[in-house]
């Protein structure tokens, strides 16, 4: 009798569910607005070439946050969240799974073989909370943090957690002061216990400031008119494993707006400038650095109408010219951002990923990560170990990078429901000397190449678009240079993209 009555509930909640959809979300708390929120973005990919050989080589893939891919893959990113608001707080909780998708990510299934099956997991993506006092506001979480996203993106944006203050003086003028913590690492199973010398960070894997990576930060906003000045601030306190105690002061500036000309003219102007100063002490080949860097942006967009927007740009990144000056000139983000900035920014273009044969990480637009792939290729000199940067996604920027030249130009629009942007982009290397010094190759061309993007998205309604990015890089004869004559090959990447959003 007890198993018909179970049997019998579940019959009439299934049918009730069936009938009347989800049940209208409450709260402990009758004094909150809560709204439900959240998107699917399903993106099958299409790769010929990403290595640039015809020929099969073990660098034909490229790394998104869904992990490596190759030839065909269909990217899948899901998030559900809240938002939240009561008396002088407010909340933001997103849950995020990023795949591939296969049977094994939509099943779960385990296998020591395939990590992906973690990723399929829906986790905590992002969390955004604060407190109004008044004059100011306590925030804690890890949503997206940025000193410089609207401009050149090179120096840190990213989710990682923080604690800290924002607030605002008088109409015109917005500061946030934070605490990044990157990495907080109280054990480390790589190194050996000295029990001679407990309390050295090197040699002890219970030291709490063995592996530590805080970042400091202070941006304040000015708004005149329709522009906006920044200033800002950073002190990267970095002591990870690969950059021993590499203390960096980042000081920069950013402009961005929109300056009417005449009544049906305007432009948008975009400006920054920074620089990297600090030193390392006995980093990864233990010896110490003294650290100097500047990049800087610029680019212009003239508005002549909704459907026509041409703009044009140059992205400047120092690079280290000499591997045995004991200097490291290499600019080295906290985190490189590129890919979502403003003027140059499109998520499923070629350079924004991480593509083993050019350097570049995941988000960012340089090639500071080659020299790392050009040891692990055995491609570097006898005895010879690249020198550790201080910083990058994952700490994994080279005090050897070439750093960046980037001039490029493109035009966006929109005609009714239907958007697009298209762009050429030329990119060199700054500096060749380093990576001369530590590869043996003499006179490496600075010519990396050209990437040209093409983005169209139609709207079919308020929940779905549909879009296509066709992006091609054609190697310049740096890649030839360091690789070989075979890396020639025109690299294509195709995406398709679905986005439903509620």
């Amino acid at each position: 009798m007890k198993k018909l009555i179970i049997i019998a509930v579940s019959i009439l909640l299934i049918s009730a569910h069936s009938t009347t959809g989800w049940a209208k979300m409450d709260t402990k708390s009758k004094d909150i607005d809560i709204q439900f929120l959240g998107y699917l973005r399903t993106f099958p990919t299409f790769m010929n070439n990403i290595d640039f050989n015809s020929e099969d080589t073990p660098f034909d893939r490229l790394g998104d946050e869904n992990g490596y891919m190759s030839d065909h893959n269909i990217r899948n990113e899901a998030r559900v969240g809240w938002t939240g608001k009561g008396e002088n707080w407010d909340m933001l909780f997103v849950l995020e799974a990023d795949f591939t998708l296969c049977k094994n990510t939509v099943d779960r299934s385990l296998s020591t073989k395939d990590d992906a099956t973690q990723e399929a997991n829906f986790g905590l993506e992002r969390l955004h909370l604060t407190y109004n006092f008044g004059p100011f506001a306590v925030q804690t979480g890890w949503n997206v943090k940025g000193l410089d996203i609207l401009t050149g993106g090179f120096v840190y944006a990213d989710d990682h957690p923080y604690i800290g203050f924002t607030g605002k003086i008088g109409n015109d003028f917005t500061w946030d002061a934070y605490n990044l913590i990157i990495q907080d690492d109280l054990y480390n199973s790589n190194v050996q216990i000295d029990k001679d010398v407990p309390l050295d960070p090197k040699k002890n894997k219970y030291h709490s400031d063995y592996k530590d990576w805080r970042v400091y930060a202070l941006k304040g906003v000015l708004k005149k008119g329709t522009m906006s000045f920044s200033p800002f601030y950073a002190f990267s306190d970095n002591d990870e494993e690969k950059t021993s105690d590499a203390r960096i002061h980042y000081i920069g500036f950013e402009a961005y707006g929109k300056i009417e000309l005449t009544s049906s003219l305007a432009i948008s102007p975009s400006f920054e400038i920074a620089y990297a100063t600090g030193s390392t002490d006995k980093n990864g080949a233990g010896v110490a650095y003294d650290i100097g860097a500047l990049a800087c942006f610029g680019a212009v967009e003239l508005n002549i109408s909704k459907e026509i927007n041409p703009y044009i740009g140059f992205n400047f990144q120092q690079g280290d010219s000499d591997h045995d000056d004991g200097d490291i000139e290499a600019f080295n983000s906290i985190t490189n951002i590129a890919r979502f900035t403003p003027t140059f920014g499109m998520e499923n273009a070629f350079i924004y990923r991480t593509i083993p044969v050019l350097g570049s990480l995941i988000y960012s637009n340089n090639f500071n990560y080659l020299p790392t792939v050009l040891k692990g290729a055995g491609k570097l000199k006898a005895n010879t170990t690249p020198t550790a940067g201080y910083g990058g996604i994952a700490n994994t920027s080279s005090g050897d990078g070439s750093g960046l030249v980037m001039i490029g130009a493109g035009i966006k629009g929109t005609i009714d429901e239907l958007s697009y942007k298209g762009q050429v982009l030329y990119f060199q290397f700054h500096e060749t000397g380093a990576l001369e010094d530590i590869t043996g190759i003499k006179d490496i061309s600075k010519d990396m190449g050209v990437e040209i993007d093409f983005n169209v998205t139609y709207t079919l309604s308020n929940h779905f678009k549909l879009g296509n990015t066709l992006s091609v890089f054609v190697p310049g004869g740096g890649v030839e240079d360091i690789w070989g004559d075979d890396f020639n090959a025109m690299g294509c990447l195709d995406t398709l993209e679905l986005v439903w959003t509620w």
